[in-house]
């Protein structure tokens, strides 16, 4: 369809009056409603980057769901209501209320820093809508100034221009009707490292406000930031040496903009927790510290006791199941320490009196008989126990696998990744944490090998997760020969161990990630060896 709508009637009610916008994936207008009193409204027209049988058949898939995930959001009074969306001559439409003000990059201006005070005004701003969206799990992947909306009526500041809905326009379809990878989304100078690999969670959406806050205080575009050799941010010195500038805000804004996301705050609601510890109505006793990459300090801003106590009220009501939003940490909510110390007590507890019994038992052989005593004490230990197993098939995913028929599992077909993922069942009351095994299907260019993906892996497992790990080995999934890495990681503040095994079949990658806690691994091992042995890949 001609993006030139101006002047035309689209599903014979809604009257082009102008371009708003055009973008790489399609045009905004603004329309009458002409069958409610000519209100006026946002008219989004998406276009797929084809216009293939299969192509339409994804897109309008996801189109669809993500048009449902627009209209809850429209409850919030700070996000455009999502008002009708449609399906016209092979592209579509999107109708949303239409937000009388300007966007941020109006206000937020090349060598105009702002004040402390109104920068963070402005951060707690964005942050109070971005929780909203983040309780709804949502992650909006797109935030920069001109997706910030003013609006006039009350100067609160509008989120707009969802990023998760441009994904329709970037799938890319081979010839047979398969998706062959994803565009990421989003605009790079806002865009974490994670974000730009096609995994974006919440701590995505924190980065690019970090860096809009940033950009603010400073009055430099991103484009200038320097990187130091960790990956990290320069920006301090481009604050002014004659403001005194509170040092917490400077490093809540550090820990918002850390390269590795697991250094990052995890929601918004954390971040106002600490904000709310900021005056910024008293700056003249600060010392401002204006640190080089050599100095920078990778500690957390120390919080109070009240930051403490907030932050883990956050934790508990706040924290969202990202299971759909991140291809290897699929995180749980947090447990605290004190929890898992009393699990592991009752989980071990009823071992003593069996172990100090076959002890003793052992002793009095080994006097009687000695060294026959001896050996059928090692003989009394507990057998494996028997995993009773179910089979799960997929002929979309192209596998089956033979899985613990105690565990539940959840399949996954969104945006960010194809696959199923396998929950353990949790031991008691106590315990928080459902060891899981996720299988998830990558779709590769033609002239990806073994070893080039395993490559990449490693170094993208050292830059995200554990700079430690070491070399894979080889492991067959099934009879296809792949290759296997543990190494360290982190959910929600827990300590995990993981193993994360792939094969390479037909320009697909067949990923299989085991996380368990530490204390847990190798209770866990046993069902996970078993699945990989019965992995298979079908037609």
């Amino acid at each position: 369809m001609d993006n030139n709508l101006v002047g035309q009637t689209i599903q014979g009610r809604y009257y082009v009056v102008k371009q708003l916008g055009r973008g790489g994936v399609g045009v905004t207008f603004v329309a009458q409603d002409q069958q409610c009193f000519d209100s006026l409204c946002v008219v989004k027209q998406l276009k797929p980057k084809s216009a293939s049988e299969k192509t339409l058949e994804i897109a309008r898939r996801l189109f669809n769901r993500e048009a449902e995930i627009m209209n809850r959001l429209g409850h919030c009074d700070r996000i455009p209501r999502l008002l009708a969306y449609f399906e016209h001559q092979n592209d579509f439409f999107l109708v949303q209320e239409l937000v009388e003000g300007h966007d941020l990059s109006n206000e937020i201006i090349v060598g105009e820093p702002w004040s402390e005070e109104k920068t963070i005004t402005l951060l707690n701003d964005i942050l109070e809508v971005l929780m909203q969206v983040q309780q709804h799990s949502v992650i909006h992947r797109d935030l920069k100034p001109s997706n910030l909306m003013r609006r006039h009526k009350d100067q609160k500041i509008v989120l707009i221009d969802f990023g998760s809905v441009k994904q329709v326009s970037t799938q890319i379809i081979d010839a047979a009707g398969e998706v062959k990878q994803t565009v990421a989304v989003g605009t790079k100078s806002y865009m974490p490292m994670e974000q730009m690999m096609g995994r974006p969670g919440f701590y995505s959406d924190i980065y690019a406000v970090g860096i809009i806050a940033i950009q603010a205080l400073t009055g430099v575009s991103p484009k200038g930031y320097n990187i130091d050799s960790d990956g990290e941010l320069i920006w301090r010195t481009l604050l002014d040496p004659k403001v005194s500038y509170q040092p917490q805000l400077l490093n809540i804004l550090d820990k918002m903009v850390r390269y590795r996301h697991q250094e990052r705050y995890s929601s918004a609601g954390v971040v106002l927790a600490d904000l709310e510890q900021l005056d910024a109505d008293k700056n003249d006793n600060k010392e401002t510290v204006l640190l080089n990459s050599s100095q920078r300090t990778s500690s957390p801003p120390t919080p109070t006791a009240q930051t403490q106590s907030e932050t883990k009220s956050q934790s508990t009501t706040e924290e969202i199941n990202r299971e759909t939003k991140i291809l290897q940490d699929i995180p749980q909510p947090s447990t605290q320490q004190k929890s898992q110390a009393v699990a592991n007590v009752v989980r071990a507890e009823p071992k003593k009196p069996k172990s100090k019994l076959f002890v003793a038992i052992g002793a009095a052989l080994a006097l009687i008989v000695g060294g026959i005593g001896s050996w059928i004490f090692l003989q009394q230990k507990d057998p494996e126990p028997k995993i009773s197993l179910s089979l799960y098939e997929n002929t979309d995913y192209g596998f089956k696998v033979d899985y613990p028929e105690v565990w539940s599992r959840q399949n996954r077909d969104d945006f960010f990744a194809t696959g199923v993922t396998f929950f353990s069942p949790l031991e008691d009351s106590l315990d928080k944490f459902k060891e899981r095994v996720c299988i998830l299907i990558e779709y590769l260019p033609d002239d990806v090998s073994l070893e080039q993906y395993t490559e990449e892996s490693i170094a993208e497992v050292k830059k995200l997760s554990d700079p430690n790990v070491g070399e894979a080995e080889v492991v067959y999934l099934g009879d296809n020969e792949g290759r296997k890495i543990i190494y360290m990681g982190d959910v929600n503040g827990n300590t995990v161990q993981r193993m994360q095994a792939w094969s390479i079949k037909d320009n697909r990658a067949y990923i299989l990630t085991y996380t368990a806690k530490l204390d847990s691994y190798n209770n866990y091992l046993p069902s996970v060896e078993k699945m990989i042995e019965s992995f298979e890949t079908i037609e």
